[in-house]
Formats: structure tokens, sequence, C-alpha cells
């Protein structure tokens, strides 16, 4: 729009200098359309400037977020999983439990990234077992409680008919009652499909319960690193 308006009125002021035969006039235009020629020369560097600093300040944002992405497990390869998963419950997992697991399992099919669904599946699929245990921590290890504990385990087979499966766990220690909650849940099930610890308390998979029942764009990136290349 500032270049439209600079061009509009040096027409106009061209056009007024073949109307005015006037020295006076015409030496007035000639000196407005000197300075609008400065202004335009000045204008064009700076915006130039201005949107090579903000691609630079975009590049420097999405170079950051790469380099904080949220660590996978140890016994995690990207690429080598399906984003399928069944998931099923243990006898003995109360409703209360089944609960949190269930808006947690939701919370990760929001992302479209893994997809997991009720039910066993075979040896060759990608599996959850949620289910729940009690360990009462020892005088020595009260400052640090223990709320769940989930992982994955990796099956692969080679040669004819080769796979590699996830038959993981995840689980809360109902021993303790504030380990029966959403964000709690979320963590546990990050470990189930290869999410490891972080040291970013902005991410799910911090080791301290935080509250957070969202998953944060480090998260996001690593679920991204380990399954959209095999898919389905």
């Amino acid at each position: 729009m500032k270049y439209l308006s600079l061009v509009f009125w040096l027409v106009v002021l061209v056009g007024a200098g073949y109307v005015y035969q006037n020295d006076n006039i015409r030496a007035s235009a000639t000196e407005a359309i000197t300075d609008i020629s400065k202004s335009i020369d000045t204008a064009i560097p700076q915006l130039a400037e201005k949107n090579l600093i903000t691609t630079k300040q975009t590049q420097t944002t999405e170079e950051s977020d790469t380099a904080k992405q949220t660590p996978l497990e140890s016994n995690i390869t990207a690429g080598t999983l399906a984003k399928t998963y069944y998931y099923h419950f243990d006898n003995n997992v109360p409703e209360r439990v089944r609960t949190v697991f269930e808006q947690a399992v939701a919370k990760y099919n929001a992302t479209g990234i893994v997809k997991l669904v009720p039910g066993q599946g075979t040896k060759k699929q990608n599996q959850i077992r949620f289910f729940v245990y009690q360990k009462t921590m020892s005088e020595e290890q009260q400052g640090a409680v223990e709320l769940g504990h989930g992982g994955p385990q990796i099956i692969q087979q080679y040669g004819f008919g080769a796979y590699t499966a996830n038959h993981a766990r995840s689980g809360l220690n109902v021993e303790y009652l504030q380990s029966v909650k959403l964000s709690v849940a979320m963590h546990e099930l990050g470990h189930a499909v290869g999410l490891g610890h972080s040291d970013q308390k902005s991410s799910l998979m911090y080791p301290i319960d935080q509250g957070l029942t969202s998953l944060a764009a480090a998260d996001i990136a690593a679920l991204k690193t380990i399954y959209q290349t095999k898919g389905n």
C-alpha cells in the first residue's frame, strides 16, 4: 500500500507540471518529486531488511523447536513401528483408572500421529496393556513417590515374515491417590508409545508430574519421528 500511494502522488505531480507553466509551481513540483523519489529509495531497503529479519527469526524458532524434541526410549528405532495400537485393560483395573487412561488415549489419538483402538491385537501388531499395581515408598524414598510405570517392549522377527511390534505396558501405582489423574496417565502412555524422559518442564515427559494434560510441541515432534515414516 505504501508503494501505491507514492506512485499515485508521483503521477499527480508530474501531470501538474504539464498543466501549470508557472516557473515557481514547476520548481515546487520538481522538488516534491525529488523528495518522493528519495522516500522510495529509502523505504525499499528498509522493508527488504525487515522481511529478511522476520525470515531469519522464523527459521531460528523452527530450528530451536527441533533441537528440543523429546527423547525417545532407548529401545525405539525411528520409522520401524506402525502407528496403530490395540489396547486392553487387566481385569483388576478399577473404573477410575480406566477413565483416565481412556481420556489419555483420546488425547493421543487427537494428534493423528498414532491410532489407539480397543482390542487384543496379534503378536505382529502393536499392543498396550493397561494395569495397576501397589508400591509403597520407603522412608528414604518418600520425597519421590512413584506414580506409575510404563514402557515399550519391542518384538522383532527377521527373515521370512519379518515384523517389528511394540508390546507395551502402562500402569498406575494405586497405592497413592495422586497417581490416578490424567497427567500421570498421559505420561505413562507416552512411555508405552516410545517417548523417553525430557528435561523440559513444558513436556509431558518431564520426570516430575507438572499436572500437564496436553502434548507439547517437542512431544509431538518425537511422535512424528517414531511413526510418520512407517505409517499404518
